[in-house]
């Protein structure tokens, strides 16, 4: 999120060197120049300007240009003002077709390629209109960009509104040219409010400013909490003997809300007020804006030379000016504080999740990445905020193609167990790429979630040493199969052994032993994943593999003589390669059986072996013992299930230890 932070640095920026603009200038035509230059850098736009209107005479002219030559001053349509209308309190986004765009003002609109537009109205009155033109690299406005845009309108109408005043203080008598000071006065107040973004320390700086210029002797603001009746004080001046609680059903709130206007008691103007506050000369000025009623400026005794004075209308006039300029900047203050609050919860939510979150401006750099994303690819903010995405993973073409399809088709794109060769090889994520929207719906560029997957990988990989990987994709999705505990279910079981290893092994050294039985097991195992077998287990020389355990699949039977034939296909290859290194040869026998086993997790739950148990298993011993070199027995159950596929040669009955009568046998003909 710090691309967000340091975007809301940038405009407070703005918003300071705008106050400066607005306390240095001296007229309208200088603060439209100031405002229109910083209005344009702050959005990065090259184009626009600031239009003024006459009332009396309907004509829009030009305050100050950028980017286009002035024209002369033009009479606006019903339907143009109209709209003007419409959009008073907010801005209006120009599509490429607008029907009340007309006349002189379209041709404007063409030659700025116009997008935003602000109606400036004081109360009911339009003073002027403010124009934006496209944005650099030809971005789309963002919901932030909007709202700046109308926090500096606000200015600009209130500096215009004040300009007019001024002008027409100027062409008054003395004592009009009196009040224009006190509106310059009134002006610089203002000024010096509107960089304060801290409600309290706002509430303090408009009291304390409105009872300075109004020489009260106490003060109080009051602001209505939304769904409460009460008045609630947030800030006082002098008033040391107790606030009394106000409510705003009392009548003469209720008055000045319906008329948007203050009001002065004295002592020939009484009302319940006075003596619920304890003082005769009163004056109440409503803080608005956007014609919504915020609170309450409440100042008491206007001390002169000659003692404690009624307020006059003129004063009444300076300080509605005045709380309607704190309105504004009270406004503005609340705004700040819901971005605020918005980035802050948006960035707590973002730093509890596990994955990673980076975000793309519409030019493909990186604004802002989550603690997980930075811990995921091993790197520093610094190292990734301003990059662009082609070059912090130029090592994965992968994810750069899934990045750019998500762009180009504005689609939501995902893959599943990427090596992020950015970090290392062994670093295994799950990528998920989706356009970015504002909340109006436009594309702002690109957000990527990131899941590192690695450790539950090298847990998956591992298991694909002992099972196959359709075994190990059904039991991952089924946690049920690993819980300890036993089921009744049929199995096909392959017992493999090699004969003679014993009197071979003391033949050759403990190194060559090892190298022999990993060169026989490597192949052999390949062959029962090959087939879908489960290996069992490994004991000495000899391996037990199940068919139908964990999971049953198609023609399990089947698959296991299979496996065997395979197996014994494969040593005689293998043979031929150990007598090129004059080695001994492997001869192997191998038994299989059918039948109903117990099977499951035996063990503890930190250390458990999966396995089978019952007669069936001692047969398949019993008939692998039996099996000479190269031979493959197998038991009744299994000639019958498989005697239509393979060819078999019957032998006479075996005996099998633990059992009185003799089992059938039959050899898989070579």
């Amino acid at each position: 999120m710090g691309g967000e932070t340091d975007q809301l640095e940038y405009y407070l920026s703005s918003l300071d060197e705008l106050g400066e603009v607005l306390i240095n200038a001296d007229r309208a035509r200088s603060v439209g120049v100031g405002i229109l230059r910083l209005t344009l850098g702050t959005v990065m736009a090259s184009k626009g300007a600031i239009f003024l209107y006459n009332n009396q005479d309907n004509q829009i002219s030009f305050l100050s240009t950028r980017g286009v030559e002035p024209h002369d001053p033009f009479k606006p349509t019903k339907a143009f003002l109209a709209k003007l209308e419409k959009y008073r309190h907010g801005h209006a986004l120009l599509s490429d077709k607008e029907k009340w765009i007309t006349g002189r003002f379209k041709k404007y609109v063409a030659q700025s390629k116009t997008k935003v537009v602000l109606p400036l109205y004081h109360k009911k009155n339009l003073l002027g209109v403010l124009c934006i033109g496209e944005k650099f690299m030809r971005e789309e406005y963002s919901s932030v960009d909007i709202k700046i845009l109308e926090i500096i309108a606000n200015h600009l109408t209130k500096a215009l509104y004040n300009y007019q005043l001024i002008n027409n203080v100027e062409e008054k008598t003395t004592e009009i040219n009196l009040k224009l000071l006190e509106l310059e006065t009134l002006f610089d107040i203002s000024v010096a409010i509107s960089s304060v973004l801290d409600m309290d320390e706002l509430g303090e700086e408009v009291l304390w400013r409105s009872v300075g210029i109004l020489n009260a002797s106490k003060g109080l603001m009051v602001i209505q909490e939304e769904g409460s009746p009460i008045l609630n004080p947030i800030c006082n001046f002098n008033w040391d003997d107790g606030i009394p609680l106000l409510s705003r059903k009392l009548q003469v709130f209720k008055n000045i809300e319906e008329t948007n206007r203050g009001v002065i008691f004295s002592a020939e103007n009484k009302n319940s007020i006075q003596k619920k506050l304890g003082k005769e000369n009163l004056i109440i000025v409503p803080l608005s804006a956007k014609e919504k009623t915020q609170g309450y400026m409440i100042l008491c005794n206007k001390e002169t030379r000659v003692g404690v004075e009624p307020f006059s209308e003129i004063d009444l006039d300076l300080l509605t000016a005045l709380c309607n300029q704190a309105a504004v900047a009270m406004d503005n203050a609340k705004l700040f504080k819901e971005i605020t609050k918005e980035k802050q919860f948006n960035e707590s939510i973002l730093g509890s999740i596990a994955t990673g979150v980076i975000t793309l401006d519409p030019i493909g750099e990186i604004d802002s990445i989550n603690a997980a994303g930075l811990n995921i690819l091993k790197m520093e903010k610094s190292d990734v905020i301003g990059n662009h995405y082609m070059y912090l993973f130029e090592k994965d073409e992968h994810i750069i193609e899934l990045i750019t399809l998500s762009e180009l088709e504005n689609e939501t794109k995902s893959d599943l167990n990427i090596s992020l060769q950015t970090v290392s090889k062994e670093t295994v994520v799950n990528i998920s790429v989706a356009p970015r929207l504002d909340p109006e719906g436009n594309k702002q560029g690109l957000v990527m979630a990131v899941e590192d997957i690695s450790d539950v990988s090298k847990v998956k990989n591992t298991f694909k040493r002992y099972v196959s990987k359709q075994v190990v994709d059904e039991l991952l999705d089924d946690d049920a199969k690993l819980n300890l505990g036993g089921e009744q279910r049929n199995v096909t079981i392959l017992f493999t052994d090699i004969r003679g290893f014993t009197s071979m092994s003391e033949k050759m050294n403990p190194e060559k032993v090892v190298t022999t039985l990993n060169e026989y097991f490597s192949d052999m195992i390949d062959i029962v994943f090959k087939h879908n077998g489960t290996l069992d287990k490994i004991i000495g020389d000899e391996l037990m593999v199940l068919y139908g355990a964990p999971i049953t699949g198609e023609n399990d039977t089947l698959r296991a003589v299979e496996t065997a034939i395979d197996m014994q296909q494969r040593i005689k290859e293998l043979n031929k390669e150990r007598k090129k290194r004059k080695d001994p040869p492997i001869l192997v026998g191998a038994g299989i059986n059918d039948g109903l086993v117990v099977s499951g997790n035996i063990g503890s739950r930190d250390l458990m072996d999966y396995t089978v148990i019952g007669d069936t298993v001692n047969v398949a011993s019993r008939l692998c013992a039996a099996a000479g070199p190269g031979e493959i027995l197998v038991s009744e159950t299994v000639y019958k299930k498989t005697k239509t596929k393979l060819t078999y040669t019957k032998l006479d009955p075996i005996s099998v230890k633990g059992k009185e009568n003799k089992v059938p046998a039959f050899l898989v003909a070579p």
